[in-house]
């Protein structure tokens, strides 16, 4: 009997079980089932199965249905071979599947797959000089798509470890890795970018952002998150622009463009261009607590001296803005400044 290799990223998907509804009368038996694809790469309908118990005697047989698929529910628990015929030969394509007790293990079983890894992609027989040719190329093209997939999926579990463990100089070094190898997802540079920026290093993770922008152009939050690592980086007006930007290409987000627009704008100081992006913000959102308490805070920095008093002197809309802020969220987390600005401006301080 001809013993076929499997590939190993199949090995995983057979050690996947469903529960099952089994009598209490069969508790004693297992299953397995599946679905299998022939050499042509379409089902095998009306195909016979074997499975050969290999830890003791016993040997059992059914058929697959018109659509290839197979389920033998009532097998013994214990280790099992699975042999199926290929070009008339009975080839032994499973080894050593286990099965438990009132489940049903899933193998899955490709044979243009599997033959592809016996035989280093080779076409299965009667095929045309032309099919061939093709066939292995298609094959070849799997086998490397795949192997690059494994790799991506393991780069990117340890990706995941390193931010868990906010561990962002490994987290950077594991992504650049990951983008070297497949340059055609926006997710990963996004994912990179975001990286760099726990890592502050906003100017390559500005980069990152505008190489995802590039491969998923409308994508407003990526644009988001480019303006805002510009302005980590101190580029405020390119930040701004991307800001416009999202909000022009996604008016759902609008309103975290305005936002976050303003912010940036406090930061640098420019007050009168800060207020009128909150003053924006609230047109869309009149009820935002925190554009609020923003547009008071940015008023109160025009905020003048009486020569004669030494009392401050507000822009008018002030105390209003702030008193808005503590109206909409009297516990929120801007609530105590608020209040305590409030006060100043009360006492005239």
């Amino acid at each position: 009997m001809k013993t076929m290799k499997r590939l190993s990223w199949l090995v995983g998907v057979a050690l996947l079980g469903g529960l099952m509804a089994v009598p209490m009368a069969a508790q004693v038996s297992g299953g397995i089932k599946g679905k299998l694809i022939g050499l042509d790469g379409k089902p095998a309908a009306k195909t016979v199965i074997t499975f050969t118990r290999i830890d003791a005697k016993g040997t059992f047989t059914l058929k697959t249905d018109k659509k290839g698929n197979y389920g033998y529910y009532t097998l013994p628990v214990g280790k099992f071979n699975i042999s199926v015929p290929v070009n008339g030969q009975e080839t032994v394509v499973e080894r050593g599947v286990t099965t438990v007790m009132g489940q049903a293990v899933v193998v899955p079983i490709n044979l243009q797959v599997l033959s592809a890894a016996e035989n280093g992609t080779a076409p299965p027989p009667g095929m045309t000089k032309a099919e061939a040719a093709a066939y292995e190329a298609k094959m070849k093209e799997e086998a490397e798509a795949n192997k690059k997939l494994g790799t991506l999926n393991s780069l990117l579990k340890q990706n995941k470890q390193f931010v868990d463990a906010k561990q962002y100089a490994q987290a950077v070094a594991v992504m650049e890795q990951a983008v070297t190898l497949d340059q055609k997802h926006d997710v990963l540079f996004a994912n990179l970018a975001e990286d760099y920026n726990h890592n502050k290093q906003y100017d390559k993770a500005a980069e990152a952002y505008q190489k995802a922008i590039a491969l998923k152009p409308n994508d407003a939050g990526y644009m988001i998150n480019l303006g805002t690592v510009l302005s980590k980086a101190g580029k405020v007006d390119e930040a701004n622009e991307e800001f416009a930007k999202a909000a022009a290409v996604d008016p759902t987000q609008a309103k975290m463009a305005m936002y976050n627009s303003g912010v940036v704008l406090l930061n640098q100081g420019n007050m009168d261009a800060a207020v009128a992006a909150f003053d924006k913000l609230l047109t869309i959102d009149p009820n935002n607590a925190d554009a609020w308490y923003y547009k008071g805070i940015c008023l109160l920095g025009k905020a003048t001296t009486d020569p004669k008093t030494n009392k401050l002197i507000p822009p008018p809309g002030t105390v209003e803005a702030l008193q808005k802020s503590l109206q909409l969220a009297p516990n929120g987390p801007n609530a105590a400044n608020a209040k305590a600005a409030l006060q100043t401006l009360q006492s005239g301080q």
